[in-house]
């Protein structure tokens, strides 16, 4: 019993091995929120867009939040991403090449940590 209970835990830990790098994490790009996020700007969201839409304009934000980011998607391939630091409220951005946009990630802080001199 108690070997036929070792070759079972042996097997369920080969097995357990070799489905790592199948269950592993998709890779993030640039195209999803968690990419800005990890890159230290904030709280993101992603708004997918329907047909015919070519600008986007940014609500005023409560006091103590900013715009970190947005990223205007539009198209495919180099060039699809335009991205832009520190957008601000009450602006129209548009991509640059006419195109409709397909989605925007905006990103937002709740301030900026100055460090201790």
């Amino acid at each position: 019993m108690k070997k036929s209970l070792a070759t079972a835990g042996l097997a369920a830990a080969l097995l357990a091995g070799s489905a790592g790098p199948a269950l592993a994490a998709p890779m993030v790009g640039p195209n999803q929120v968690a990419y800005w996020e990890n890159l230290g700007y904030g709280d993101c969201s992603k708004t997918e867009l329907p047909d015919g839409v070519g600008s986007i304009t940014l609500d005023a934000l409560p006091a103590g939040t900013v715009y970190t980011l947005l990223v205007l998607k539009a198209g495919s391939g180099d060039g699809a991403n335009v991205v832009i630091e520190d957008p601000e409220a009450g602006v129209a951005y548009d991509h640059g090449t006419g195109k409709d946009l397909s989605h925007v990630i905006v990103c937002t802080d709740t301030g900026i940590v100055t460090p201790p001199s």
